[in-house]
């Protein structure tokens, strides 16, 4: 029950320190964004309930921290979360080259969504930041992901587990 009390300030602190933290060792090129990979790591391996609340939380706390457009990153985070939903009943979600390529792709769909809301809200033309920011940061994130499910993964196993005795004798 305590979980469900901590994850959101476990994921206000994660989204505090991915804009705060992260940024610095990246010089400014790009971001590494540790809940995009939280909301597939979601999306392969938890339910529609759980991991939609848990994408809507992550990305509002984005948004209220780091975006212009208000329900950019909720927006994106939810979608990116039931995409993830979607490729995992089809395919083998351990592959680590698959988490790679998926992340990048989410990556790229990220930015792609980013460059299209900027234009129409701000009319700001930042097409040319694909090639110099989005695609070395889905390269980042496609080569991180695997590591950071490992991580989750354990994790996960740690928070979800049960003390497991054989039945006693009466």
């Amino acid at each position: 029950m305590i979980h469900y009390l901590l994850l959101p300030v476990l994921l206000l602190i994660t989204v505090i320190v991915q804009t705060a933290i992260l940024d610095l060792f990246s010089f400014g090129w790009f971001s590494i964004e540790v809940s995009l990979i939280i909301v597939i790591y979601a999306g392969f391996h938890l339910d529609a309930l759980r991991g939609g609340l848990l994408s809507l939380v992550l990305g509002f706390f984005l948004d209220c921290l780091a975006s212009p457009i208000f329900g950019l990153y909720t927006f994106l985070y939810i979608l990116i979360f039931f995409l993830a939903q979607i490729v995992a009943d089809r395919v083998y979600r351990e592959k680590p080259t698959l988490v790679a390529s998926f992340t990048a792709f989410c990556t790229l769909l990220e930015g792609l969504v980013i460059v299209l809301f900027y234009r129409s809200f701000f009319g700001a033309d930042i097409l040319s930041a694909i090639p110099k920011i989005f695609i070395p940061q889905a390269v980042v994130m496609g080569l991180l992901s695997p590591l950071f499910f490992k991580l989750f993964h354990r994790f996960g196993v740690f928070l979800h587990a049960e003390d497991t005795q054989p039945a006693q004798r009466i």
